[in-house]
């Protein structure tokens, strides 16, 4: 293993994963009444899928410009594909189990709850990409 990936994969590994000092999308928005709170959750959900989105290409970028071997790269090209699809897939899955988790809830309660985990799932998701994009020593 090259010494740098090396540094790179202890300094990951010892960071945890979901680190965030903002609160989530679900408090941020719980100020607004039923109908203002469903308008904050539904900007706060497009604006973290805006900024997966981001880092997502960012990460991409930063994979393309990385200083190793050709072969390696397109590896990591090809697994942080299969990284973005599974993370894709599993918050919908996880999120609609959170939306269940609300049982019988009345009016837009259901939906806010898969909107507010949507949101935080997707932020925590774009800082991890962020932090592992900076990470990546270009040539």
């Amino acid at each position: 293993m090259h010494p740098m990936m090396f540094a790179m994969a202890a300094m990951l590994a010892a960071a945890p994963l979901c680190a965030r000092a903002e609160v989530s999308a679900a408090q941020a928005c719980s100020q607004f009444g039923q109908a203002g709170m469903r308008e904050c959750l539904v900007k706060k959900h497009a604006d973290s899928a805006a900024a997966l989105k981001a880092a997502e290409a960012s990460m991409a970028a930063a994979v393309a410009r990385w200083d190793e071997g050709r072969r390696y790269v397109k590896a990591a090209q090809t697994r942080l594909s299969a990284a973005n699809a599974a993370f894709s897939t599993f918050s919908r899955a996880n999120c609609a189990f959170d939306r269940a988790l609300g049982g019988g809830a009345a009016g837009n309660a259901l939906e806010n709850r898969r909107l507010a985990c949507g949101a935080d799932m997707n932020n925590r998701r774009a800082d991890e990409l962020k932090r592992m994009a900076g990470a990546v020593p270009a040539q």
